[in-house]
């Protein structure tokens, strides 16, 4: 399994050069659609959209344990989707497994997901939902900026017209989840 992934840099209003970073590849953009349309968005809407295919790579690179239904259960925390983006995932198959996003998920229903998003609206939640989840084998990915600090897997950030992510070694083997060798190589930060 070869991992693919890409940082980018937005267009923005002050001008900025705005291309493909180049750094990395990233096929799920073309699948996620992100392509010459979504680039004429605003940049809040292509930065949503940036971290929903990083959250499908997430799916296919690391190591997601089953459910009874063999789909793999996406879960947000709070009724903030990333302004319907994240539903785009839907039906989309990793590891021969289809997605299904589920938002508004109570704490109490989290150990029941696959992978949980909490967004940086609901970053105050965090603590949380990392007691609630314990030990579980559940991915926990957030974009609130102190995320891997606070108990989550990977964090997702947007910086400098870039989104990258970083991961939490310690919290990914405490919860017996394993990421790819590939996808850690390209984390912006590793915690060990």
């Amino acid at each position: 399994m070869r991992l693919q992934f890409i940082s980018f840099s937005l267009r923005t209003r002050s001008g900025r050069r705005g291309v493909l970073a180049g750094m990395r590849h990233f096929v799920c953009v073309l699948a996620l659609g992100v392509s010459g349309s979504a680039w004429a968005q605003s940049p809040a809407q292509t930065v949503e959209r940036i971290k929903v295919a990083y959250l499908y790579n997430f799916a296919k690179f690391v190591e997601l344990h089953g459910t009874e239904d063999k789909s793999i259960r996406v879960c947000i925390l709070g009724k903030d989707d990333l302004n319907g983006t994240m539903l785009s995932l839907n039906r989309r198959t990793a590891q021969g497994r289809e997605i299904v996003v589920r938002k508004d998920v109570a704490l109490d229903q989290l150990k029941d997901c696959s992978m949980v998003f909490v967004t940086e609206a609901d970053a105050r939640q965090l603590p949380a939902v990392v007691r609630q989840l314990g030990n579980a084998p559940v991915l926990l990915v957030s974009d609130g900026r102190q995320a891997v600090d606070q108990g989550a897997h990977l964090a997702l950030l947007h910086n400098d017209d870039r989104v990258e992510f970083d991961v939490n070694l310690l919290n990914l083997q405490k919860s017996n989840i394993r990421a790819s060798s590939q996808m850690l190589k390209l984390a912006r930060v590793v915690v060990r």
